[in-house]
C-alpha cells in the first residue's frame, strides 16, 4: 500500500508499508519534540520546525536519488549492472537510512552532544566498529543503539511495539549512517559476485552522509524556509537529476553531468550562507554557550542517560523546564540570562586561524579580568566541503575543542559530452567557485556578560582600542542582537 504526507518543502512525500511503520514507531515519533535547530528559534522565530520533518525530507531525498543512481541507465553504470531485487533492496535502505539518520539526536541536538556519556556506558558491542573507540558518544552512536532496538520487540510507556527491522536490515542501516561500524557480511550476500560491495557501501554511505548528501539536501532548503531567509536555496531538483555513477579502476564514484555544475555551486554558497548567516549567527553562537555552560557548571544537573529507555524519554521541554527552574531564582546565571534572552555583547570579531584568536583572547582576557570583566571565545569554522567546529570556553581557552569531526569529501567527477563523447573531468576544473574559494572560513568571537558590558562599557572599549590600535570604527560594538 502506498502513502503520502503534504510536506512544506517538497509538497507531496510518497512511502510505503515498511517505511510507515517505521514512522509509527515511538521511538522515531520522538522527533517530533526535538526541534531541528534547537535555539536558533530565539534569534529566528520561525525556526520551530521539527527532526521528524526534516527525516521525512531526507527520505525523499534519498527516494529521488535512489531512483536517479539506480534506475537512470544513460547516466548511472549501477543501473545497468543491478538486478531487480538489487535494486529494490538498495533502494529501500537508502529510504529507511535517510528517515532513521538522525533518530538518535538528543534534545537540543548538537548543542548537548558535549554532555553525552562515554560510549562504553552505551550497550553497543565494540565488535560493532572498525576499531576500538575511545571517546564520549555522540548522537550518531545514539542513532545506532535505535536502530539496533527497532529489530526488536520493544515497551514503550505500557504498550508493546513489534520490531519494524530485520536484525540484518538494522546493521546494515547501522553501518550506512555511521562511518566506524563495520560493514556487515549481510551487506555482501545482498548482491552478486561481480559487484564490489565495498565499494557500493562506501558510495551509498557517502549520500547518507557526505558532503552533498541526503541530509544537507533537505536541511538547507528546510532551513532556510523556516527561518526565513533565502540562503540556502538551491535547485535540488536539476542537480539530482544531474547525478550519475561511473566506474574507475573498480571503484564507484558520483558524478555530475557538466549542466548540473551551477546547481552543485548554488549547492555549496548555500551551505556556506546558511552557515556564515544562521548557523553561526552570533546571538545564536552565544545562546549555545550559555547551554553549554548551563550543563557544565551543573545548573542543568541532569546527565543524558546511556539507558535506551531512558533516553528516548527526553524532549526539548525536559531540558527547558530545567533551565526554567534555575533562572527562576538565579536571574544572572547562564540558565537566566538565556531564558530571558539577554545575549552577551560581541565586542569583536576575528577573522583568522584558530591560534590568533585564541592568542588575542588569552592577552585581552588579563586586562578584562582586572576590571571584573569576563570575557568567553566562542570559535566557528567552515568551508564549502567539510565543517568543523569548536568553541573555546573561559576555562579552556587555550585549546579550541572539536563539536564534529570533519567529513571527508566524496570524490565527484564532471561528465562533459561534446559530440556524442563523455569525458570525465575534476570537480576543480569545472567549478570556477570551488578552484578559486575553497578555504577555510575561520571566526572568533569575544564575548562579554551583558550586565558586565553595562556596567564597564567605557573601560571595555579601551581594552579593545589599547589591543587592536584601532579606531572604534573598526572595533565591532553595535547595538543590535
Amino acid at each position: 500500500m502506498r502513502y503520502k504526507i503534504n510536506d512544506t518543502i517538497h509538497r507531496i512525500i510518497p512511502y510505503g508499508e515498511r517505511e510507515k511503520t517505521v514512522i509509527d514507531h515511538p521511538y522515531f515519533q520522538r522527533l517530533r519534540h526535538i526541534k531541528q535547530l534547537a535555539l536558533v528559534h530565539f534569534v529566528f522565530p520561525g525556526a520551530v520546525h521539527d527532526r521528524f520533518s526534516h527525516s521525512l525530507g531526507a527520505m525523499h531525498m534519498a527516494s529521488l536519488i535512489g531512483r536517479q543512481f539506480f534506475y537512470n541507465k544513460e547516466y548511472s553504470v549501477l543501473a545497468r549492472v543491478l538486478k531487480k531485487k538489487e535494486k529494490e533492496f538498495l533502494m529501500l535502505m537508502m529510504k529507511l537510512s535517510g528517515l532513521l539518520h538522525d533518530i538518535g539526536h538528543a534534545p537540543f541536538s548538537h548543542a548537548t552532544e558535549y554532555h553525552m556519556p562515554d560510549l562504553k556506558d552505551l550497550a553497543i558491542p565494540q565488535s560493532r566498529f572498525k576499531e576500538k573507540q575511545a571517546r564520549r558518544a555522540k548522537h550518531e552512536d545514539y542513532s545506532v543503539l535505535i536502530i539496533y532496538a527497532l529489530a526488536k520487540d520493544v515497551l514503550f510507556r505500557g504498550r508493546k511495539y513489534k520490531a519494524v527491522l530485520s536484525e540484518t536490515e538494522a546493521e546494515i542501516i547501522a553501518s550506512l549512517i555511521h562511518k566506524h561500524i563495520r560493514i556487515p557480511d549481510s551487506w555482501h550476500k545482498q548482491f552478486s559476485s561481480d559487484i564490489n560491495t565495498k565499494a557500493l557501501h562506501a558510495l551509498i554511505r557517502s549520500w547518507i552522509s557526505g558532503d552533498i548528501d541526503i541530509d544537507r539536501m533537505d536541511y538547507l532548503l528546510r532551513d532556510s524556509y523556516f527561518t526565513g531567509v533565502p540562503y540556502g536555496n538551491y535547485d535540488a531538483y536539476w542537480l539530482i537529476n544531474s547525478f550519475g555513477v561511473i566506474e574507475r579502476k573498480g571503484e564507484y564514484i558520483t558524478s555530475i553531468f557538466e549542466a548540473g555544475v551551477h546547481s552543485f555551486e548554488y549547492y555549496l554558497l548555500a551551505r556556506y550562507n546558511m552557515f556564515t548567516q544562521v548557523y553561526f549567527h552570533k546571538t545564536v553562537r552565544c545562546f549555545e554557550y550559555y547551554l553549554k555552560e548551563a550543563f557544565s557548571t551543573r545548573e542543568i544537573d541532569y546527565p543524558i542517560p546511556s539507558d535506551l529507555e531512558e533516553y528516548v524519554m527526553l524532549q526539548d521541554t525536559t531540558f527547558f523546564e530545567l533551565l526554567y527552574q534555575y533562572a527562576e531564582t538565579h536571574p544572572f546565571s547562564w540558565s537566566g540570562r538565556l531564558i530571558a534572552r539577554k545575549p552577551a555583547k560581541r565586542v569583536v570579531r576575528i577573522w583568522g586561524k584558530n591560534s590568533g584568536a585564541e592568542t588575542l583572547f588569552k592577552n585581552m582576557r588579563r586586562d578584562f579580568q582586572k576590571i571584573s570583566v569576563h570575557p568567553f571565545l566562542v570559535f566557528s569554522q567552515s568551508k564549502f566541503l567539510d565543517y568543523e567546529e569548536g568553541i573555546s570556553s573561559k576555562k579552556e581557552h587555550e585549546k579550541t575543542r572539536s563539536l564534529f569531526s570533519a567529513l571527508s569529501m566524496t570524490p565527484l567527477m564532471i561528465i562533459r559530452k561534446q559530440f556524442g563523447i563523455r569525458t570525465a573531468l575534476s570537480m576543480e576544473d569545472s567549478s570556477f567557485i570551488l578552484k578559486h574559494y575553497h578555504q577555510d572560513i575561520s571566526m572568533g568571537d569575544i564575548f562579554i556578560p551583558p550586565e558586565e558590558y553595562e556596567q564597564g562599557k567605557d573601560a571595555i572599549i579601551a581594552i579593545l582600542k589599547k589591543h587592536f590600535k584601532a579606531s572604534p570604527s573598526e572595533i565591532i560594538l553595535e547595538e543590535e542582537h
